[in-house]
């Protein structure tokens, strides 16, 4: 009897101590984490277990060969020499060994050993479960939601290369950005590529040095015509909210074309209580409140742009855009912070776009717009929130999801942080529902399946790529992220899946009694493809002499012509004229394609996508034809011709529409005059004689054109400073300076010298301009 208590009381002694030092005095329960649960909570600074020696052999029934491979092996363990295993020993007498690890700090081992019997099953479930959890924590660290966080110290100064002249000014390049002015520029946007112009820049840099320069006295000119007639547009703010409403068959078309177009894929309004509103305005003007009146002249403000071929409402918009600015920072903002409110904020920042009303600082207010939707709760699903019916539920999560797409494109457009991630919210996927199954009442909601397309159904389109489509903007315009080549690739991968299911997921409706406009179907497409080509900008310089980048050369072309293509389908195979032919007269907007009007007429991210498309083809083309070595003469494709050719009269035609700034014209003939004047063989100081005399006829039509948008009451004496110094400011409508950097990796070309680019021999006697500024 003695010897059976003597044998309980060894092995209650040989029981390892396992729980931490402050839960054994506490004489709580320890989870054996580290830090184990209780201290967490108590919070203790430390939480250490105390070390634990090799405990006597125990001889079981229970074997222990499928233990021992399961815990990892400590390299400076304390364990005595004895009690290691030795490489030979069989694996039914393995003896315990100590595995122990480190603390946090680094400095207290933690004992894991575990006994026999029910004790190791324990412990086996234990180190699995944490197996899981360090498997989980690297998977949440390296998944594509979260680019990358570069490791680059305070300390550790960021290379700034600034480089100055007369037309350009000063523009400071970094590895990732540029600053103009006072604008930080990331990846994404179309100014760190700039470099790709410094031929031009630099034949228009040498004619601003001399005394009498035609095309620089053109340009002047028209920077002064163009200020006047901006400074005409902005409207008087007499604070008078709601009368300058057109007639009522006006208004109906401008209506009825904003809710064909924008508002089936950014989905804003509940159409059948719009409709509603409205039909009360018409009725009884008097009895709408004023946030009403702000949506419905929003909403007019964008369908302006779809009135006619020539935007002749573009005043009208200008006027009720400044109205809603004005209307949003009057007092008592708080009586604002209703989903009513959050509607007037989305379409204003959609309608400074479509009016040109600040286009490239709308980045700014989509801030504000974010911040806004948040501290209102809607990043919060609604489910966690207190209880509301199923109309306000699902009109919350429908704005949040026009929210987070705004916030995207915008980032893209003004190369600025996306603004949210995806852990900062839970809000769900709108309800594929139409609008009329959504009525303000406690009835169930209608859920559709997702074969059948509904009102939501463009939306829910764009939200299945959403993921992958932040992760290239943060990777792009984030400055602690680190993009290299590798992640490029694995991006593009992940971005050609969620395209590819998104194509599946429209063609499930090709035969279907409701299908996709050719408006949703090509708009959507372009707003998805457009980061196929941004991705790969930041390597298309190199790929021009790099073979490794080869695959991004190819990307960025044949997307840049798709995107083009999209909007004008029949671009790449026969170009519109440069000028339309004079007896052509406005039509109305049902004989002209929507999404055409919109690129035409409209601004941001209406435009940008086909500029920069344009600006990589043409680049594109001038390599093709620097690299042809054949003894005939040069033959680029015969497509990207077409479509750059296109591109010039698409630039003309949105002068003629009313943009003011014409140098994206200018730059893109003088690209033209660059192409043919290679295909023709002229090299030298016939080339550069091309492309200033295309520069010269660029800017006589853009001298012309701006005369007519100036009213009659106007001085013509404050449009005459020809004098003053060109800052060349906002290339494409972004009032930026310009320069370039030859050593960034950002930009799209490496031309070191005027000569290479014009295709001259280095060492022949051909007199060229001192371009040593550069």
């Amino acid at each position: 009897m003695d010897d059976i208590q003597s044998l309980k009381a060894d092995r209650r002694r040989r029981r390892p101590a396992l729980s931490c030092v402050n839960c054994r005095k506490s004489k709580i329960r320890c989870d054996r984490n580290l830090p184990c649960g209780a201290c967490v909570r108590s919070k203790h600074k430390t939480c250490v277990y105390e070390p634990q020696g090799p405990p006597p052999p125990r001889h079981s029934e229970i074997s222990s060969a499928g233990i021992g491979p399961l815990y990892p092996t400590d390299p400076v363990s304390n364990v005595d020499s004895d009690a290691a295993v030795s490489p030979g020993t069989h694996h039914g007498d393995v003896s315990h060994e100590d595995h122990s690890t480190h603390s946090l700090t680094g400095s207290t081992p933690v004992d894991s050993t575990s006994s026999q019997g029910h004790e190791s099953s324990f412990d086996v479930r234990s180190l699995l479960d944490r197996i899981r959890d360090l498997e989980r924590r690297l998977e949440e660290s390296t998944d594509h939601s979260g680019p990358k966080r570069a490791t680059r110290t305070t300390t550790d100064p960021e290379p700034v290369a600034t480089y100055p002249s007369y037309l350009a000014g000063d523009l400071h390049t970094m590895s990732k950005s540029v600053v103009s002015k006072t604008r930080y520029l990331g990846q994404s946007h179309w100014m760190n590529h700039v470099g790709s112009f410094k031929t031009i820049l630099e034949i228009f840099d040498q004619q601003c040095r001399l005394k009498k320069s035609e095309p620089i006295a053109l340009i002047n000119k028209c920077k002064s015509l163009a200020r006047t007639v901006k400074a005409q547009r902005i409207p008087e703010l007499n604070f008078k909210f709601g009368v300058n409403i057109p007639p009522r068959e006006i208004a109906d078309q401008l209506v009825e074309g904003y809710l064909r177009t924008t508002e089936t894929v950014f989905r804003i309004l509940h159409v059948p209580s719009f409709r509603k509103d409205y039909e009360a305005f018409w009725s009884s003007p008097d009895s709408v409140d004023m946030c009403f009146m702000m949506q419905l002249q929003l909403v007019m403000a964008i369908g302006c742009t779809l009135y006619d071929e020539h935007y002749t409402m573009r005043k009208s918009a200008i006027q009720w855009v400044y109205e809603a600015k004005c209307w949003l920072i009057s007092p008592l903002p708080k009586l604002r912070l209703t989903l009513s409110g959050l509607q007037v904020m989305i379409l204003l920042c959609i309608a400074e776009q479509t009016a040109a009303v600040g286009p490239d600082l709308v980045w700014i207010p989509v801030g504000q717009l974010m911040r806004t939707a948040m501290y209102m709760g809607l990043h919060r699903d609604p489910e966690r929130l207190p209880k509301m019916n199923k109309f306000r539920s699902e009109m919350r999560r429908r704005l949040w999801n026009t929210i987070l797409e705004i916030a995207l494109q915008s980032s893209m457009d003004s190369g600025g942080p996306p603004l949210i991630s995806l852990q900062e919210y839970d809000t769900c996927a709108p309800t594929n529902c139409d609008d009329s199954q959504l009525t303000d009442d406690d009835r169930p909601a209608v859920i559709n399946p997702p074969d059948k397309f509904t009102d939501m159904s463009m939306a829910l389109a764009l939200r299945g790529s959403y993921s992958t489509r932040l992760a290239i903007a943060r990777s792009l315009n984030e400055i602690g992220t680190r993009n290299t080549y590798d992640d490029t690739i694995r991006l593009h991968t992940q971005l050609a899946t969620a395209y590819k299911s998104l194509t599946q997921y429209l063609q499930r409706f090709a035969f279907a009694d409701r299908q996709p406009t050719s408006f949703q179907r090509r708009f959507v497409d372009l707003l998805v493809r457009r980061y196929f080509m941004t991705l790969h900008l930041p390597y298309f310089g190199h790929s021009m002499t790099e073979p490794a980048y080869a695959f991004s050369r190819k990307t960025v072309v044949e997307m840049a012509a798709k995107l083009y293509s999209t909007v004008f389908p029949m671009a790449a195979s026969s170009p519109r004229p440069l000028r339309p032919a004079a007896n052509n007269s406005p039509s109305t907007f049902a004989e002209v394609d929507d999404l055409v009007r919109l690129a035409t007429c409209a601004a941001g991210m209406f435009r940008g996508v086909l500029l920069l498309s344009s600006m990589a083809i043409g680049l594109e083309l001038q390599s093709l034809l620097q690299e042809d070595d054949g003894l005939g003469p040069p033959t680029p494709r015969a497509d990207l011709l077409n479509i750059l050719r296109d591109s010039a009269g698409w630039i003309y035609r949105r002068i003629q529409n009313g943009e003011t700034n014409v140098k994206g014209y200018l730059f893109n003939r003088g690209m033209l005059a660059h192409i043919d004047s290679m295909m023709a063989g002229r090299k030298g100081p016939d080339a550069i004689a091309d492309m200033v005399q295309a520069g010269t006829d660029a800017m006589r039509d853009g001298f012309e054109i701006l005369k007519q948008w100036l009213e009659p009451k106007e001085d013509e004496a404050a449009a005459a400073d020809s004098d003053a110094q060109f800052d060349f400011d906002g290339m494409m409508a972004v009032d930026k300076d310009w320069e370039y950097d030859p050593t960034m990796p950002n930009v799209l070309f490496d031309f070191t010298s005027i000569d290479s680019m014009l295709g001259v021999v280095s060492g022949t006697e051909m007199a060229v301009p001192d371009f040593s500024q550069w």
